[in-house]
């Protein structure tokens, strides 16, 4: 079995909450049968600081992750990075395809490395 990147946005009052949404899309998109190359693969996340991120392009910096093979995001059996984008352009858009605007809450960016 390969490996597949994926970026996947979530929202929720929490990263849990967020990070479940994000699963159950996938699993609602692509199915679940396993080996789907997206977030309903993992089963969990690991919290990227802010201090690591802050006044970068969220999804850029999680590609450069991706690239040096940060050990954190690497394992396509391992969890799933997460950062909080709330705030952002990106959140923004998020929100408006969602109709999301006005509901409390995070949007949050998971990516990783996926069995598919």
């Amino acid at each position: 079995m390969g490996a597949a990147s994926f970026f996947t946005y979530g929202f929720g009052e929490t990263a849990k909450q967020a990070f479940q949404a994000a699963q159950e899309h996938a699993e609602y998109m692509h199915g679940h049968g396993g080996y789907t190359g997206t977030i309903a693969e993992k089963h969990g996340f690991t919290v990227i600081p802010k201090s690591e991120h802050k006044g970068k392009q969220k999804r850029k910096y999680a590609g450069q992750l991706l690239t040096a093979r940060d050990e954190r995001v690497d394992d396509k059996w391992g969890p799933a990075g997460a950062i909080n984008v709330s705030g952002t352009k990106e959140a923004k858009n998020y929100r408006a395809r969602k109709g999301l605007e006005g509901k409390h809450g995070d949007v949050w960016l998971f990516f990783g490395m996926a069995s598919c």
